[in-house]
């Protein structure tokens, strides 16, 4: 009898905390901004136009440059006033708990590319000459490095097998790494010819 309520105990405990963290996800709270999305506005100037730009993508941590890998998704937004809100919302809200959004229809107003190597070079073709904001996500690493027992004790001892003082063991370094993502993004102008951007962060 006591090992069915302490399994129904753990069961419980299980599914408090599942929900707990269920709950925890659910409870994000986005933040929208306040101009409404004009969606003619934004396909107008989404439409074919005779410029390209052509640029690079590059996020810089701890002295090291980082680049979108290749053929990496890079996105062109038409600056609306409900874009230009929605950027100065995420310098705002950007926790767990709070984070600005757009609305659904207003992330699927944009044109997308790939960046053609790995060192975050992309290319956009038949642009119309306006105000885009161009953004992708570059992948960086954070490296720990952790010093460990790689062999067993070795004593000093004397002659007749006496340990005369401390013993040691020798060690080797290992390294642990972790991967992040960081948005870089920039606004851009289009003129009536090519344009070549760096986009850097």
């Amino acid at each position: 009898m006591l090992k069915i309520n302490c399994y129904n105990c753990c069961v419980l405990v299980f599914l408090l905390c599942f929900y707990s963290n269920t709950k925890a996800q659910k409870n994000v709270e986005y933040v929208l901004p306040t101009t409404a999305f004009n969606k003619e506005e934004a396909y107008k100037m989404l439409e074919e136009g005779n410029s390209s730009i052509e640029g690079t993508l590059s996020f810089k941590k701890r002295g090291y440059v980082n680049y979108p890998g290749y053929l990496a998704k890079v996105l062109l937004y038409p600056v609306t006033p409900h874009l230009a809100e929605y950027i100065e919302l995420k310098k705002k809200y950007n926790s767990r708990k709070k984070q600005a959004a757009m609305t659904k229809e207003a992330s699927m107003a944009r044109i997308e590319t790939k960046t053609i190597d790995d060192k975050g070079h992309f290319v956009f073709t038949n642009i119309k000459p306006g105000k885009y904001y161009v953004v992708s996500l570059v992948t960086w690493e954070k490296v720990r490095s952790n010093r460990v027992q790689s062999g067993p004790v070795t004593s000093n001892k004397n002659i007749l097998g006496i340990q005369m003082g401390g013993g040691s063991f020798s060690t080797e370094t290992q390294y642990e790494s972790k991967a992040y993502e960081e948005e870089v993004g920039e606004y851009i102008e289009v003129q009536k010819n090519n344009t070549i951007i760096n986009i850097a962060k």
